[in-house]
């Protein structure tokens, strides 16, 4: 009987502990929601060229992600993704619609977002940086206006 009280009690610890982690992700979520342009991008430490970052926008709908047009230096043209912002620095993971996993970090800070992606397979990122030869992909995006 009492082994049986334990586990109860051991499973609505653990539950309890969830629901902190849970709230927060859905509040970075909701931050997330909308259109966003991107600002900037590297790519293995060399930067995007500015046309082709101006012509890049992503929407977040709900834990999903979609390039309604170029997708240059994206994880993929759409998928989901995972944030858990108890961690530090917070993060990230998007899966593409092939089912591959790029782990990353992201901040949010009102209409600007940064993250920083590893290329699928690899470590997630442990500082906002795209240095030569890490393959890591570093944007910024700032929330798209409404006309």
């Amino acid at each position: 009987m009492k082994a049986r009280l334990l586990m109860v009690v051991a499973v609505g610890l653990l539950m309890a502990a969830d629901a902190p982690q849970e709230e927060a992700a859905k509040k970075d979520l909701e931050k997330l929601q909308g259109t966003w342009s991107l600002v900037s991008a590297m790519q293995d430490g060399k930067a995007l060229p500015a046309d082709k970052v101006k012509r890049t926008t992503i929407v977040f709908k709900e834990n999903t992600f979609v390039f309604p047009g170029e997708a240059e230096q994206a994880t993929s043209k759409d998928g989901t993704i995972k944030v858990d912002p108890t961690k530090k620095p917070k993060q990230m993971d998007a899966t593409s619609t092939k089912g591959e996993v790029m782990l990353g970090i992201y901040e949010i800070e009102g209409d600007r977002y940064k993250v920083c992606f590893a290329p699928s397979g690899k470590e997630r990122p442990a500082e906002f940086a795209s240095k030569p030869g890490s393959g890591y992909i570093l944007q910024v995006w700032e929330r798209k206006k409404a006309p």
